[in-house]
């Protein structure tokens, strides 16, 4: 594997028209990795090694990709179709465990075979005949050395695909070539009957990223060109910001429309529901609500008032917040001394503009058409930084709500 630099092989995006790709691509066995609006990059290769496999871990964790699973283009997320997380757990698991080799006894019931005789005597029923007790049936062990083999040799496989392909996320060097031609039928039928007869989670594990691996490579191209990311990095922005601020149940603050269509009789009626506004997320803090919109504009980035939230966006807040505010329903729930807040919440680099902390006020939008002496008639702008989220994006997280809730009501 040819030495390089890895921080020329990184860039930030633009988010300015085609520049949207996030995630890590490889065209002419040449790879590039592309990170998010506002994100900021490690000093040297060992921590930028870190940030390229933070951004792999993140987007995984947010567009409901399952480890090891083929995803095609049809993708929600419009997430690239390259397994990469089945690359990443043979390359961790050879570095734990080395190539493969079996460590479980097969037990089958034959008539033939070396007889595992406290095995046959628990769990096959005897015949008796007169003073003499029989089996029919046996438990044995079965010889699997030919196929241990077969499986070793296509791990082989798989392990040195990986480092070919994402190795130099650890190594400059390759492993052994392996010693066997891709062959996806007889790949994929091996693995498959392995993991069927496997009680081993390790290996269970090993042998889905196999068979992702395997899947992969019998695709069109595969030996060349590969891409693992999205090209629509708002949705993953929108999850990260859900899961740390977030509540569940957050559909039951949907506001709702209903039309009423007169028929052909007028005096009849026919109710049809409209498709709610959702809010992206629903935090609660101090018995307080807060609506919060997760907007991947390139304002952080640029400064540009030109890219903030327009009238659009802030009207919808006012009505979100309106609605949860003045619905009696609510204050069943909350009480009656509740207040509703509304925010904007957009990447950004903190250390960029020298940010005491990993999250800025930007200022905040309100309405004309509104007197504006409600909380959530005022939609604070705030910033957050891109990496921070990322690196606590897996769960709610009580400290940082705490300080996003007294960023946004401080100033109302």
């Amino acid at each position: 594997m040819a030495e390089f630099s890895i921080r020329d092989k990184c860039k930030i995006n633009t988010n300015i028209e085609a520049d949207t790709f996030v995630g890590i691509q490889c065209e002419n066995n040449s790879f590039s990795v592309h990170f998010p609006l506002g994100f900021r990059l490690a000093e040297n290769d060992k921590e930028l090694r870190k940030d390229i496999l933070l951004l792999m871990s993140t987007i995984a964790s947010t567009t409901g990709r399952r480890d090891s699973e083929m995803v095609d283009n049809s993708f929600e997320y419009d997430c690239a179709s390259f397994p990469f997380q089945a690359y990443l757990n043979i390359i961790y698991d050879f570095y734990a465990r080395g190539y493969f080799k079996e460590n479980e006894v097969q037990y089958h019931v034959s008539k033939k075979g070396k007889i595992d005789w406290n095995r046959t005597i628990k769990t096959q029923r005897p015949y008796v005949q007169d003073t003499d007790v029989f089996y029919l049936d046996f438990v044995t062990k079965k010889n699997t050395v030919s196929e241990n083999e077969l499986t070793t040799l296509i791990h082989e496989y798989c392990v040195y695909d990986a480092f070919a392909r994402i190795g130099w996320l650890f190594t400059a060097s390759l492993p052994k070539e392996p010693r066997i031609k891709f062959n996806k039928k007889m790949f994929r039928s091996v693995v498959r009957e392995k993991m069927l007869h496997t009680y081993n989670d390790k290996n269970k594990i090993l042998f889905r990223s196999m068979l992702a691996i395997i899947e992969y490579c019998g695709e069109k191209n595969a030996a060349h060109d590969y891409k693992y990311g999205t090209y629509r990095f708002e949705y993953v922005w929108e999850n990260l910001i859900d899961r740390v601020f977030g509540i569940k149940g957050k559909e039951n603050y949907y506001p709702k429309t209903t039309w009423n269509i007169v028929g052909v009789e007028f005096d009849v009626v026919e109710s049809v529901d409209n498709a709610s506004l959702r809010p992206d997320s629903i935090m609660i803090y101090d018995g307080d609500i807060y609506v919060l919109d997760a907007k991947y504009y390139k304002y952080g980035q640029y400064r540009n008032p030109a890219f903030l939230p327009k009238s659009t966006d802030i009207n919808k807040q006012i009505t979100y917040g309106e609605y949860i505010a003045e619905q009696d329903k609510f204050k069943k729930i909350h009480g009656d001394k509740y207040k509703v807040y509304n925010a904007f919440l957009m990447p950004f680099d903190s250390m960029k503009y020298g940010s005491s902390g990993y999250a800025q006020r930007a200022g905040d939008a309100s309405g004309n058409w509104k007197k504006n002496d409600k909380s959530y008639e005022h939609v604070q702008g705030i910033l957050l930084d891109v990496k921070h989220l990322m690196k606590i994006g897996v769960r709610a997280d009580m400290d940082e709500i705490a300080k996003l809730a007294d960023m946004i009501s401080q100033y109302l």
